[in-house]
């Protein structure tokens, strides 16, 4: 138990509606109306304008002086516009409409206007109308107004209005307005002095606040947000959107930390013909508590020159090693402890792949001393060929690189790393076989060292063999097909001792079912691990005869060493005489089940090293239940479990708990509700987090009404934190993204 335990209550209010999933009930679903081009409105306004006049009528009386009145199921109808009525006088010298009784007046944008009384001077569209109600096109809005006035063919103003999304009949929130504009020219929506009325209870007021009526992006206010908490104590935020273009945007942010000071967030965000991007910055000059300017910024950046060259620019970076503990809200930002900062340019051409990159590296962690920070790469260059490795035909294979290492405390220098190698897949319907001889070559040159430019030379000759048999038999109920597929990888490179190399970026890979067929058994470029060794690995699968799924897959496999490798990281570091065992099993069952476990058996302690075991049910998009375990002997036992589903009618729930067996630890604990009523959504979440050394706990109410702002702030969901992804091909399979 944590010597004490810190609070937060946040509230968030946000008037857009990203569901958490679809739901079984049926919500009426209204896309915003596609806004037409300025040359596209003035081309209908001409049209309107030019069009024959059409009138339908049980009486028409034609007077002196251009008068005609119409009575009795009038219908008055010119272009795209439309008006019904009992009685209808319309004068055609000022070319004005009056109508009185059961008005329906529909306009060219398809909004429709439902009062006793109607004035509309057609040509100019200048008017106004009583007490009325109204409803936008496409479902996008319905309300009343005590009056309103039409002030041109863009222009709609309502008084004494009311506004909502929510469907006929369901009068669940109201935007009380004292005045309301509908622009069709700038499709925006603009209130002033508006009031939020939830179930008829007034819950926020805004002196001005617009928001669109199409599908284009509008600048403005977008829903504040507020809460408190023991680190920031009361927060205020009020993000203003700037649609600054077509193609590019920003969004600003003041948020007020009564217990830290103002902080100003911002993004900006632009896409080109050949290029996408986005900036973000976060500034809270001199903190309240610790005296310090906070900052973090990143910049995000992908160009393609042509078909062939891209490039992209990766840059991150905060103030100090606290900052993600302070302001960040996910494990996915309090765990960082190294931020990357890359610019690199990559041709992929049809026989080569050429990159340039520039990396390095932002330690946040001050605890990681100088000799474990990484080394930037300025520069790195890296040439590979393409070539497909085809049937019984001799395939090349081309690796090289140039690094330049960098580091404050480390050696540095260059080193170049070069591979070549031909092989020939020799194979037919029963198996395969693929010899391969190759040579690999590692060159230094050393800043400030005696011997200054060390280098090894080392050939190498693998010979991978599998054989593939099946029997037809029986899943349940249904044919399958059993193929066992046996493999033999033998791989041979003559020993060197290596103790004298430098170590720029190279380590021991993890043992798993893939790397027993690889050629190296370090990363990075620093080491050629010798071999005179065998991997042995069998696959046994079960294939669906009808719809050729995968429905069964198991692997197991090892290592043999003729001789006891002598490479070894760190330098005298013994090395096995036989590697562990390593297991893989995945299953996609009946009813929507699926599992998947992957294993590393320690022969020499008996003991599993290694263990990653899940199992999925997804009956349905909006249906799924995870159930997660790793091991890692003496550093990591974690469960993970998680599942989100719609209870009944309108209800749903999502949860979530990640917790430590080593340590006896909740690492992130969620619990949520939901109440979906299509116009607006009610969600009560509890959040529990580790952020050492203690607990944080937060408890949030977030109630969005849709269709005011097409932004908000519903968290990140806990299922796509860390869990994993199913598939095996077929379309109709449900799979967590």
């Amino acid at each position: 138990m944590p010597p004490f335990r810190r609070s937060l209550l946040a509230v968030t209010v946000s008037l857009c509606l990203p569901a958490w999933g679809d739901t079984d009930m049926a919500c009426p679903v209204s896309q915003p109306r596609v806004a037409l081009t300025g040359a596209e409105r003035a081309a209908r306004q001409e049209a309107n304008a030019n069009a024959p006049l059409h009138v339908r009528a049980n009486s028409i009386d034609a007077e002196k002086g251009g008068v005609t009145e119409l009575s009795g199921a009038v219908e008055f109808i010119r272009g795209t516009e439309r008006i019904e009525a009992d009685q209808l006088r319309y004068l055609q010298p000022s070319d004005t409409a009056e109508a009185s009784g059961n008005v329906q007046f529909r306009t060219g944008d398809r909004n429709t206007f439902y009062t006793e009384g109607l004035q509309l001077q057609l040509s100019t569209h200048l008017g106004e109308a009583g007490p009325s109600r109204y409803t936008l096109s496409d479902g996008r809005g319905r309300g009343d107004a005590a009056r309103i006035d039409f002030l041109g063919p863009d222009l709609t103003r309502l008084n004494k209005a009311r506004f909502t999304t929510c469907r006929e009949g369901q009068d669940d929130w109201f935007l009380n307005v004292s005045r309301l504009d509908l622009d069709s020219k700038d499709d925006i929506g603009t209130a002033y002095h508006a009031t939020v009325d939830f179930f008829g209870v007034p819950i926020f007021y805004f002196p001005y606040v617009n928001f669109p009526i199409s599908n284009q992006r509008k600048s403005g206010f977008l829903v504040p947000t507020a809460g408190h908490s023991d680190k920031h104590g009361y927060i205020v935020a009020a993000p203003y959107y700037f649609n600054l273009a077509p193609n590019y945007d920003a969004t600003m942010t003041p948020r007020l930390l009564t217990k830290r000071g103002l902080q100003l967030q911002n993004e900006f965000r632009y896409l080109g013909t050949d290029s996408t991007g986005k900036l973000q910055l976060e500034a809270l000059p001199s903190d309240n508590l610790t005296h310090s300017n906070r900052l973090a910024g990143s910049v995000l950046h992908q160009q393609t020159f042509n078909p062939l060259w891209a490039g992209k620019i990766d840059l991150r970076g905060v103030s100090d090693k606290d900052y993600f503990q302070d302001f960040g809200d996910r494990l996915a930002l309090t765990g960082q402890s190294v931020l990357p900062e890359v610019v690199e340019t990559v041709y992929r051409g049809p026989s080569w792949t050429f990159a340039t990159r520039l990396s390095d590296n932002q330690i946040i962690d001050k605890s990681i001393p100088p000799e474990s920070r990484p080394y930037a790469r300025l520069p790195q260059v890296q040439l590979s060929n393409n070539e497909l490795s085809l049937p019984n035909q001799w395939t090349p294979q081309f690796n090289g690189e140039w690094n330049r290492f960098d580091h404050r405390s480390l050696l540095t220098g260059e080193r170049f790393n070069l591979y070549t190698g031909l092989g020939v897949p020799l194979q037919n319907q029963s198996g395969y076989i693929t010899p391969r001889v190759g040579a690999r070559y590692i060159g230094y040159r050393l800043d400030r060292e005696q011997d200054d430019s060390p280098a090894l030379v080392r050939g190498s000759f693998s010979l991978d063999s599998g054989l593939f048999f099946e029997r037809d038999t029986r899943w349940g109920e249904s044919d399958v097909i059993q193929t066992l597929e046996p493999r033999l990888y033998y791989l041979y490179i003559p020993r060197k001792n290596q103790d004298g190399l430098p170590i720029f970026d190279s380590g021991v890979t993890d043992l798993s079912f893939a790397s027993l067929f690889r050629e190296n058994r370090f990363s990075g470029g620093d080491r050629i691990g010798d071999a005179n060794q065998i991997a042995t690995a069998i696959t046994t699968r079960f294939l669906d005869t009808d719809e050729g799924a995968e429905r069964l897959r198991l692997s197991l496999g090892r290592i043999y060493y003729f001789s006891d490798p002598q490479v070894s990281l760190p330098a005298g570091t013994p090395n096995p005489n036989q590697s562990d065992f390593v297991a893989e099993a995945s299953a996609w069952l009946v009813g929507n089940w699926h599992a998947r476990d992957t294993a590393l058996w320690n022969h020499r302690d008996h003991v599993v090293d290694r263990n990653a075991a899940y199992l999925q049910y997804q009956p349905a998009r909006n249906k799924i239940f995870n159930m997660g375990y790793v091991f890692v002997r003496n550093q990591i036992g974690q469960y993970d479990v998680s599942a989100e589903w719609p209870l009944f009618e309108r209800w749903g729930v999502r949860v979530r708990s990640l917790r430590s067996t080593r340590d006896d630890r909740s690492l992130e604990t969620y619990a949520g509700v939901e109440y979906n009523a299509c116009c607006w959504a009610l969600r009560l979440y509890a959040v529990r987090t580790w952020q050492d050394p203690i607990h944080v706990n937060a408890f949030m109410f977030e109630l969005q009404l849709t269709g005011l702002s097409k932004l908000g702030g519903v968290p990140e969901s806990p299922l796509k934190q860390g869990l994993f992804t199913f598939k095996d091909g077929r379309k109709d399979d449900p799979v967590v993204e």
